[in-house]
């Protein structure tokens, strides 16, 4: 008996091993939860945002070194980690152009910004005490400037020109490929959000309450005026200038004269930043929440509240008609309607270390994982890309495709022959 089972088993096992095993094909279940795992954000959390997913790349990072945050720079992503690294990215296809390591793990990075000056691709590293400039193309060092003051916050750009603010209130023009401050501008007090450009103006805020307009090229002053403490971002459009303010109140200031055109009076003070989406201000106010404010009040000097949710956390950008709130404390996203506040979705985090919304409705997201995925998403709107779904694995950097006059900048590319030579 036991000879004839053993001759049984020989006999299938030989069968088995002639013959090749067919692979199972992985139901649509299967798939989808392969998917949850592998994405920064998965199929949920995409159906949710009203995005679709078009690539995701892995950065080969050292062992201990963490990805930390992301730019979307004409048709490049920029992604820095916890060394110092800076890595280019495509955002066609999510090919890794380079990594550059000439930044320090102690430098305090406050924006990345790029631009095509002097005919040639030049990066910029906005530094707390100086500018790094990389090459474009290969991600070389080509110089370190001082700023020789202390940066609050992330650069104003209108190339050549590179405009900081400073704890000393001081507003600098400095010049991008010159590597020299050029004109300077003074608020009173320490100017702690980014500046505001729009046409050929430049608006900025200080902590003692003064506010001030200049004019972009020359860095004269249009006009000053003073309200409440400023300890946020401003924003500005063709028909005003917006701040909050710590003495509890949302001003808009007419933009050639400084007068207030109307004040809304909150129950709380306010040092967060403001949020412009066409005619929809935003604000975070402790007492009342997210605050959607119309710009244009119709006369009211009251100012007029469109809507208020419980939505802490940072406005990171919209989509579609939809804004996205990034709750860090909470690990969560909620999505809203712009037109009246209701909530749409809450979206946890997941792996997501940092998000980045691309300016317009119709922005690309950039998501960053601290263990180096970068995942690229945008709107069901957008006109869907020929490529589908791409997962990269990690890969070394590739050489940069050929890029044309003009493109690659975060602002509109300044006159080769008005930027002087490096």
């Amino acid at each position: 008996m036991k000879t004839l089972l053993t001759a049984a088993l020989s006999a299938a096992l030989a069968a088995a091993l002639a013959c090749p095993v067919m692979a199972q094909t992985p139901t649509a279940q299967e798939m989808r939860e392969r998917l949850e795992k592998s994405l920064v954000l998965g199929p949920t959390a995409i159906e949710q945002m009203g995005v679709r997913h078009l690539w995701q790349q892995r950065l080969p990072l050292t062992s201990g070194t963490t990805a930390l945050r992301g730019w979307m720079r004409g048709d490049s992503a920029f992604v820095l980690d916890s060394r110092g690294g800076l890595s280019r990215l495509s955002l066609s296809d999510g090919a890794v152009i380079w990594r550059s390591e000439v930044l320090g793990p102690q430098d305090r990075v406050m924006g990345i910004h790029r631009a095509r000056l002097d005919g040639r691709d030049r990066v910029f590293a906005v530094i707390d005490s100086e500018f790094i400039q990389l090459d474009g193309t290969t991600g070389a060092l080509i110089n370190r400037k001082p700023s020789k003051e202390y940066l609050s916050a992330d650069c104003a750009v209108a190339w050549p020109y590179l405009i900081f603010a400073s704890a000393s209130g001081r507003l600098v023009w400095f010049h991008a490929l010159l590597g020299v401050i050029h004109h300077q501008g003074l608020v009173n007090g320490a100017i702690r959000g980014t500046p505001q450009v729009i046409g050929n103006e430049i608006v900025a805020a200080g902590t003692s309450g003064e506010v001030a307009g200049f004019i972009k090229e020359d860095a004269r002053m249009l006009w000053r005026r003073n309200i409440g403490p400023v300890f946020g971002r401003l924003a500005e459009d063709t028909a005003g200038v917006y701040a909050a303010s710590t003495d509890q109140s949302v001003y808009c200031l007419d933009r050639q004269s400084g007068k207030t055109r109307w004040k809304y009076f909150t129950e709380s003070p306010i040092t967060s930043d403001l949020s412009l989406f066409g005619d929809a201000l935003l604000v975070q106010v402790p007492s009342e929440g997210l605050v959607c404010l119309a710009t244009d009040s119709k006369g009211n000097m009251d100012g007029v509240r469109r809507w208020s949710a419980d939505a802490p956390g940072t406005i990171a950008g919209a989509i579609g008609p939809n804004i996205v709130v990034v709750d860090g404390a909470g690990r969560t996203m909620r999505v809203l309607e712009l037109s009246r506040g209701g909530l749409v979705t809450t979206v946890p985090m997941g792996a997501a270390n940092d998000l980045t919304i691309g300016a317009g409705n119709d922005g690309n997201v950039l998501v960053v994982a601290a263990d180096g995925r970068v995942q690229l998403l945008e709107p069901l709107g957008a006109k869907p890309k020929p490529s589908g779904l791409k997962i990269i694995p990690a890969s070394k950097p590739s050489a940069e495709p050929a890029e044309a006059e003009g493109e690659g900048s975060d602002q509109p590319v300044a006159d080769d022959s008005a930027a002087g030579e490096p």
